[in-house]
């Protein structure tokens, strides 16, 4: 496997894994059920199940650690089978104070079947977990009772004062001592085991805290306190109180002195009983260990699969830029073995993909339809995959035209959507076994062809014609900036994964280079057929002109298709104002058609041009021709091109141009020489083109400019730019591929 398509494989992998990963979470937020102060609700539970009973049974828990898979398959079972009427954790049920944390906690204790209460320890309140035990089970001290006895809980773990807690425990022992039995719990043990380290030993309070505690404990007559600071069980009896840690209820147990868990303890009328209840032990000491780290890690694993995986994910992430930069580094330098001289006279085959061609009038079908036929002519052998039309269209013999089947059209321009997935695109491109693919449109067919391009290692040419920001109207969503960002987007991401872009202006690749494209950009304006212009004889000329103007009266041309990014209300408004700023009498033609013509007819009428302006619709290319031939100036407004042939092809007609200044016409309109380009305002705009029309050797002279200047434009010698460019691309990619 190549290593860009192992990079892309990888790439495609950790995003899918990230967005499962995302859309766990999302899930988990959304439609997984919240749950709020369940210690509250659990406590009415018992006082319910209790009411008026003197005799029950409750399980003390200590240290479950989210070993859920343990506490279900171990605990829960012998917790059943003791016939416990409710449960208590004394501390620690979490590894963390995560939200994913409590959240599998919350799902674990469901299985149990019983209420449980929650005491505060100190795994509860890390990673910013105080908040989340607050809102999930409630304040961090509290008491409940039962007819014969009350349950005290205590926050050991630093986040509520102990001067404040000491003044409500006194309080609350005073209160409890009308009842027969009162017990404490808290997360830390009040004095520190013998075998353990005391000195930093974290599961023991402050000793002058637990010496407070101790004398209150003794003076109210507490029954028992219980504490789950350490992973053993423990009893021991200190004035008169009874002081029980609960040992561990999950976690990973290696010591083969320490047991899975609980203090089983009987109420009764008259006394109680606490019995340490111990998950029996049925293998040998080997399997054991082996069985408890198996039980943690999948506890551990499934508990922090999503933490685990989306670092991974992102380190993952993080190793394939760098992976793509080392490869980056192979081809920094052209393999100067390759016989570059016998590659240039290499007559190529070129597959082109457009979104639409022929018999579709619009600048960019022209645009391919010359730049095949001058590679023609120069002995290329061109294949062009291009939608399907209703209208009539002869294509030529040969097939060089593979007309792709659609999926249906938009209304608007008859615009036909191709079905990229048909079987006939991928076969006719596998038998015309070309060299290289020109790609003019970066989405839909486009994509296609770079999709089939990769796949044969071939090299790929984006020309960029359309500035796509222009034409996010036509989506119907809400949001233009949001649209915007998405076609700057598109752009740039379809561009850096070709091997070359032709920009047909400099401030087309100004834009490009703005925008974030690195690959390798050259700038070939589109082709113009210098010689079809000599195909018209004066008289044609002649007899095309008066059909419009008389003697004595000028004609304006603008070719453009009617729609709304082409800025024709400025052009109208402009042209409103020549009529009444001009004495010289002048007739506008409007060629081209779209879904605004009859918006902008119904304008026109009603500003009393419609003498003036003559709205021609579509017309053949050739015909379009002898249009600049006979016009004196060619008038524009538009701002969304990214060359603006049009202008080109009115020059090489003898037409100067008047155009509102923009990326396109910036590059090949020359104020004073073949036109002028103004800011967007109608006024100045309009200024210029009655200059025009009232100067007649302004006008000879900007029209012998515009001749001369559009010569520079002929096909034949774009066609050599274009195919220099990829001789220079085949050299790059066979020095990648070698």
């Amino acid at each position: 496997m190549h290593h860009k398509t192992k990079l892309k494989f990888y790439l495609v992998t950790i995003l899918l894994v990230l967005a499962i990963l995302i859309g766990y979470k999302v899930y988990l937020f959304v439609y997984e059920s919240d749950y709020q102060a369940l210690n509250s609700v659990h406590i009415e539970q018992i006082e319910s199940l209790l009411h008026n009973k003197r005799a029950y049974k409750f399980a003390v828990i200590g240290n479950i650690k989210n070993s859920m898979r343990i506490f279900e398959q171990r605990m829960v079972p012998l917790i059943k089978e003791q016939g416990i009427d409710f449960m208590i954790s004394a501390g620690n049920a979490v590894v963390d104070g995560a939200e994913d944390k409590y959240r599998l906690l919350f799902r674990g204790l469901k299985k149990a079947g019983i209420p449980y209460v929650l005491a505060v320890g100190r795994n509860e309140v890390e990673d910013f977990g105080a908040g989340k035990f607050y809102q999930h089970f409630g304040p961090y001290f509290f008491s409940f009772h039962l007819d014969n006895a009350s349950f005290i809980f205590l926050d050991s773990s630093g986040t509520t004062p102990w001067k404040w807690q000491l003044r409500w425990l006194q309080q609350e022992l005073i209160q409890a001592e009308k009842r027969c039995y009162r017990f404490v719990f808290l997360n830390h043990a009040l004095f520190a085991l013998p075998g353990f380290d005391s000195e930093n030993d974290s599961s023991v309070l402050d000793e002058k805290i637990s010496r407070q505690l101790q004398n209150l404990f003794s003076t109210y007559k507490v029954t028992t306190v219980f504490s789950s600071g350490y992973p053993i069980y423990h009893e021991s009896l200190r004035q008169g109180v009874r002081y029980i840690i609960s040992g561990g209820g999950g976690g990973l147990l290696l010591d083969r002195q320490e047991h899975y868990q609980f203090v089983k303890v009987e109420v009764g009328p008259n006394q109680i009983l606490c019995k340490n209840v111990v998950v029996p032990r049925h293998m040998s000491i080997f399997r054991e260990k082996l069985e408890i780290l198996k039980l943690f890690l999948h506890s551990f694993f499934y508990m922090n699969v999503f933490n685990a995986l989306l670092t991974i994910s992102l380190i993952s992430l993080l190793a394939l830029k760098i992976y793509a930069l080392i490869i980056r580094q192979e081809h920094l330098y052209r393999d100067f073995s390759i016989d570059e001289e016998a590659l240039s006279k290499t007559p190529l085959r070129v597959a082109m993909f457009t979104n639409n061609y022929l018999p579709f009038i619009g600048g960019v079908p022209l645009s391919i339809d010359r730049l095949y036929k001058g590679l023609v002519r120069l002995g290329f052998t061109v294949k062009i995959f291009a939608p399907s039309y209703r209208q009539p269209w002869e294509d030529p013999q040969d097939g060089s035209i593979v007309r792709c089947p659609g999926l249906f059209s938009f209304h608007l321009d008859n615009f036909p959507v191709i079905n990229i997935f048909s079987r006939k695109i991928t076969k006719e491109f596998n038998q015309c076994d070309c060299d290289l693919v020109h790609i003019h449109h970066p989405f839909w067919l486009g994509k296609k062809g770079l999709r089939l391009a990769r796949k044969r290692r071939i090299p790929v040419v984006f020309t960029y014609h359309t500035r796509l920001e222009y034409y996010t109207h036509y989506i119907p969503l809400p949001g233009t900036a949001l649209k915007n960002l998405v076609a700057h987007f598109v752009i740039k991401q379809f561009a850096n994964r070709c091997d070359a872009i032709i920009t047909p202006t400099a401030s087309t690749e100004e834009y490009l280079r703005n925008l974030g494209v690195s690959a390798l950009i050259e700038t070939i304006p589109t082709g113009i057929n210098i010689e079809e212009y000599s195909s018209w004889s004066d008289e044609q000329v002649q007899e095309l002109r008066s059909q419009y103007v008389d003697a004595g009266e000028k004609l304006l041309i603008s070719v453009s298709r009617l729609a709304e990014e082409k800025n024709l209300d400025f052009l109208i408004d402009g042209l409103a104002k020549v009529k009444s700023r001009s004495q010289k009498p002048f007739k506008c033609l409007l060629v081209g058609d779209g879904p605004e013509r009859q918006r902008l007819m119904d304008k026109v009428n009603g500003l009393g041009l419609a003498e003036i302006i003559i709205f021609t619709g579509n017309i053949p290319p050739h015909e379009v021709v002898r249009c600049y031939l006979a016009a004196d100036c060619f008038v524009f407004a538009s701002t969304s091109e990214t060359q603006g042939m049009v202008l080109l092809e009115a020059m090489a007609g003898g037409c100067p141009v008047v155009a509102v200044r923009a990326s396109g016409v910036y590059d090949v309109v020359k104020d004073g020489y073949n036109g002028f380009a103004v800011t967007e305002s109608t006024d100045r705009w309009a200024a210029k083109v009655a200059e025009i029309l009232e100067d007649k050797r302004l006008l000879s002279s900007l029209s012998k400019n515009s001749r001369t200047f559009a010569e520079n434009y002929s096909v034949e010698k774009i066609a050599g730019k274009v195919v220099k460019l990829y001789h220079r691309v085949m050299v790059i990619v066979h020095s990648k591929f070698s």
